[in-house]
């Protein structure tokens, strides 16, 4: 009975009224949606952050143990690396949009600028987030070369570039499959807002 009503109704409101309401639909599914993204972003830069700081600390207590000299080097530059890898993700942070902007067209847009930060951050991976960490480990593998089996300095290797090409795809099909389609999304909703 309801439903026939509310059939009743949409069926005889105007086309503008039609046109209103589906683009408070698009708001609304398209916010909830950048929530959700921004919830994720917000999980992925905290654990990053936290392992970060997990490697500096641990870094630290290494360069105090250890006494090889390219050791120390090598733990020098991965404490660099990861203070670098810490200001990264607060420079992107820096573009998140504040949910009460004075409209909601300047809101989308500067969602829209988040999200292009975001997915350049993340195709960009392999300069800040591979290249740095090969050479460093590839320093410290050589200050270790005698004194432990060639099979650790094997395994520890291909654990390097393991972890660094499964970050690479993974951060591909991020930009692919949660950043790329709702830049979109927000772009549509963008040029229904200005007609």
């Amino acid at each position: 009975m309801i439903e026939d009503e509310l059939i009743k109704i949409w069926q005889s409101s105007s086309n503008q009224e039609r046109i209103k309401f589906e683009k408070s639909k698009l708001m609304i599914e398209l916010q909830s949606s950048l929530k959700r993204l921004h919830r994720w972003w917000n999980y992925l830069e905290l654990s990053e952050t936290l392992l970060a700081v997990f490697g500096v600390l641990l870094s630290i207590l290494l360069f105090f143990k250890i006494p090889f000299i390219l050791t120390k080097i090598a733990l020098a530059l991965m404490i660099i690396c990861a203070i670098y890898l810490i200001i990264k993700y607060r420079a992107v942070k820096k573009f998140q949009p504040n949910d009460f902007e004075e409209n909601y067209l300047n809101y989308l847009k500067k969602n829209k600028e988040y999200l292009q930060v975001q997915k350049k951050f993340l195709k960009t991976y392999s300069y800040w987030g591979i290249l740095p960490v090969y050479p460093i480990m590839l320093l410290s593998t050589i200050s270790i070369w005698e004194k432990i089996p060639i099979y650790l300095i094997v395994l520890i290797n291909v654990a390097t570039i393991g972890i660094g090409i499964y970050g690479y795809f993974l951060n591909k099909i991020r930009v692919k499959k949660e950043i790329n389609p709702r830049i979109d999304r927000v772009n549509e909703l963008i040029i229904s807002l200005e007609q």
